[in-house]
């Protein structure tokens, strides 16, 4: 018994689609396939759904692949199937009983046709009126030849129902849908849409950009609920601060200059009626910082621009500007303009994602243009050139006072010379040479209004270098660009990097303030290390979960755009310290791997340079790839290592072909998005340490070396370990101890609980749990911590493993759970 075949017959539904049409829709009306999709949710509202929940699987390319759609809406009776069918006819539109109830988004009565984008085949299953009734669209019946056939229309009982759905239901997880389809407490009615036989299109679902369209183009309703494959989908919001906000129609300079428009008040609510289009409301929101930068998700979707809602609906989910020519770029990256213009519902095109020209949308952007020229940038560049005065560097430490910024230094110069520091960390050595002539310039700044750190320079230093270094001598302050604080964060001050600058400088002034007040250099070297130590922590306390950089990395093989941050990304999860860098002639970035020292007081640690190499084509050929340069980047970054990621290479499967070779004798490794989206799966449940992916580059070059070594680690077998009563005891030491716990506490902790583990067992546990939920685990040399109470902690465990694809949850649920489920 199939969906396609189950129940009896009791009707036919006569459908008339033109193949002309149909080719349309496919080619240029919905050839999005996410914007498909939306369409499947928006029937659900305009159905009066409250719940509506989605299943899209995490590979929609193999065999039986499908989607599904299920509501708690008001469904179809026969009657309502039929009209459902009658192509370019709306039953929503016309009744204002309807619209009183929720204002009806579908309008044309073909939005249902975007599903052929996606399928061969469309079931509907309708629960309404106590019947439980189906039908199939096969979209391989339209023709030139055939455009005219009919449905099958048929009743079905409730057990089949429950039996042909169950499959479907289930495949989706554990409790997928947020009511009930069948037996007491059931939903009185609803619609199950299964999409089959899925077309290539569909494969170019992500669920980043999916997600972000269900969220952004959705109506805003609370009494509409949206979940996607079991998690509940949110409006989507802006944390940044906001600067200033225009309300639209509130003491509006613009509405007053134009002739065509007036503004109104109606209680706390403002309104703009233009000559051909009324009660238009919203607002502008200027943000302090750009809307674009930092953004890691910013290939997925747009936080910035104008949003134009009709009916509570966004129509123009990809044209930021409507079309418009391009605004001052610096504030309108910072803006978010959200309009609601009901009345341009009679203007939109027939896919509802975008407004057909006509003169009330012309007023409303003539409006909108004078509105940002006149107000937002007016205010963005007054704001800006008030911030930019007086912000040099030597100018605000001249206004500092003389026992802040300069008889540190001078003194710090005094000791030096007479013989009482010997290794500062921060502030280099001035020449012995040059005594008298650095004394003397320095006692002479004491009095003048010149700073003696005159300007700062950024530079390429060793990612083990503090984070700054002082040459007394020129008077020049080089900040480290490889050092993990500077290099994460200098993306997020790309407007200024005057915070980090400070913060540099505050380091170094620091260390003279110390040997200033005599303290016993040892210490002032403890002190200092120490805090670069924690500026290291906290540049990384923003790692990224594993599941989530696994599915950035999938999404990357799909789109490309963002593989160059997903990788980044991926080094981070891995445990490793990560730097971007970037730009002509050098590598992606540089990731260290910081392991201390071994027997003989030999270090461990080993680095990498990294590339990720994106391509119009499916797969990189071996000149493309241009592994001697990438070796070249290892070299110029004194690195140990070498890796290029791609989504694939011309014959990656083949040890003999092009990409091989040049791989094992450049000694480049050359892995492919999936292997490193599967090791940074396999880390935690297979208890790999960055000490055991050394192996990987030492010994691996060609990706088939690549995949078969991560094979063999997702093929190896191991003993899952105690998790829970790892975090329990570390959370009870924390609790009931008085000094932090250390690993050989904890060890002997579990061993009273007759679990016996080594320590090097138990910190390699702990590293995985970092690299599963960073954040929640901290390791500080032999101190271990954890944030929160065990229970949380554990949920937040099983909460991220519902993001990791199916045929790999078992595995995690049997490593955290500490018992063997596969048996």
């Amino acid at each position: 018994m199939s969906i396609e075949s189950c129940g009896v017959k009791i009707d036919t539904i006569d459908v008339k689609i033109s193949y002309k049409i149909i080719e349309l829709f496919s080619g240029g009306l919905y050839s999005s396939p996410n914007k498909a999709f939306e369409e499947l949710v928006c029937n659900s509202y305009d159905a009066f759904a409250n719940n509506v929940a989605v299943y899209v699987p995490s590979d929609l390319k193999v065999d039986g692949a499908y989607i599904w759609v299920c509501d708690d809406g008001e469904s179809m009776d026969q009657q309502g199937l039929k009209a459902l069918w009658n192509i370019g006819k709306s039953p929503k539109r016309g009744d204002p009983k309807r619209d009183a109830k929720r204002l009806q988004i579908g309008r044309f009565g073909i939005g249902k046709l975007a599903t052929y984008v996606l399928a061969n085949k469309l079931t509907y299953f309708c629960k309404k009126d106590g019947r439980y009734l189906a039908t199939t669209m096969d979209y391989n019946e339209i023709s030139d030849e055939n455009d005219e056939f009919k449905l099958d229309e048929r009743e079905i009982k409730e057990t089949e129902v429950q039996e042909v759905l169950n499959p479907y239901i289930h495949s989706a997880g554990n409790n997928p849908l947020p009511f009930k389809l069948f037996g007491e407490d059931a939903a009185e009615s609803w619609t199950f849409s299964i999409l089959t036989s899925l077309k290539p299109k569909s494969s170019e679902i992500k669920d980043g950009r999916l997600k972000w369209v269900l969220s952004t183009a959705l109506p805003l309703n609370p009494r509409f609920k949206l979940y996607y494959n079991g998690n509940e989908i949110y409006s989507s919001k802006i944390s940044k601060p906001i600067r200033k906000t225009w309300i639209l129609g509130k003491d509006d300079p613009t509405v007053n200059s134009k002739d065509y428009a007036v503004s109104r008040q109606e209680g706390d609510k403002y309104f703009i009626d233009f000559d051909n289009l009324k009660g238009v409301y919203g607002q502008i929101d200027l943000f302090e910082d750009s809307l674009l930068a930092n953004d890691k998700a910013s290939y997925l979707s747009r936080s910035h621009g104008i949003f134009l809602m009709v009916r509570g609906r966004l129509v123009n989910l990809d044209d930021s500007l409507l079309g418009m020519e391009a605004f001052s770029h610096g504030a309108f990256n910072r803006s978010r303009i959200v309009i609601h213009a009901d009345g341009l519902d009679e203007n939109l095109t027939s896919t509802r994602e975008s407004i057909k020209e006509s003169e009330p949308l012309w007023q409303l952007k003539d409006y909108l243009k004078s509105k940002f020229n006149n107000e937002v940038k007016k205010f963005y560049f007054e704001e800006e050139n008030k911030e930019n005065r007086e912000r040099s560097i030597s100018y605000r430490l001249s206004q500092t006072s003389f026992t802040q910024s300069k008889r540190p230094l001078y003194v710090f110069a005094q000791k030096f010379f007479d013989g009482d520091i010997v290794n500062p960390i921060l502030i280099e050595k001035p020449p012995n040479n040059l005594k008298s002539e650095l004394l003397d310039r320095l006692k002479e700044e004491l009095s003048s209004e010149d700073s003696i750190i005159k300007k700062v320079e950024w530079l390429l230093l060793n990612s083990g270098d503090p984070i700054a270094k002082l040459d007394l001598v020129q008077g020049k302050m080089k900040i480290n660009m490889l050092h993990p604080y500077i290099a994460n964060y200098h993306e997020a001050y790309k407007k200024s990097g005057q915070p980090l600058e400070y913060l540099a400088i505050t380091e170094v002034l620091t260390e003279a303030h110390l040997y200033e007040l005599g303290i016993d250099e040892s210490k002032i070297n403890a002190i200092m290390r120490r805090r670069d130590e924690t500026l290291r922590k906290l540049s990384l306390s923003d790692r990224v979960a594993a599941p989530v950089v696994a599915q950035m990395l999938k999404e990357a093989i799909v789109d490309q755009t963002g593989l160059e941050d997903a990788v980044y990304n991926a080094f981070l999860a891995l445990g490793f310290e990560t730097t971007k860098i970037g730009g002509t002639g050098t590598p992606d970035g540089r990731a260290d791997a910081i392991l201390g020292f071994g027997s003989g007081e030999r270090s461990n640690n080993y680095s990498l340079t990294y590339d990720a190499k994106s391509t119009q084509e499916t797969k990189i050929q071996a000149a493309t790839a241009k592994l001697s340069g990438i070796k070249r980047h290892q070299k110029d970054y004194n690195a140990d290592f070498s890796v290029v990621i791609a989504v694939d290479y011309a014959g990656s499967n083949d040890p003999e072909s092009a990409i091989s070779k040049e791989a094992i004798q450049q000694k480049v490794t050359v892995m492919r998005a999936k292997d490193l989206m599967r090791l940074i799966l396999l880390v935690a449940p297979k208890q790999i340490g960055l000490s055991k992916i050394r192996e990987l580059f030492e010994t691996c070059h060609s990706p088939y070396e690549v995949t078969e070594w991560v094979n063999k680690i997702q093929n190896e077998v191991v003993t899952f370990p105690p998790i829970r009563e790892i975090i329990e005891t570390i959370y009870d030491l924390q609790k009931n101890d008085t000094e932090p716990p250390e690993i050989a506490v904890v060890r002997n902790e579990l061993r009273r609980k007759s679990i016996h583990l080594s320590i090097k067992e138990l910190e390699s546990l702990i590293e995985s749990l970092k690299t599963f939920i960073p954040g929640f685990i901290d390791k500080d040399g032999n101190v271990v911590g954890i944030q929160g109470h065990p229970d949380k902690i554990l949920e937040r465990i099983y909460s991220a493993i519902n993001i990791i694809p199916h045929d790999l949850q078992q595995m995690y649920l049997s490593f955290f759970s500490g018992e063997d489920n596969e048996k």
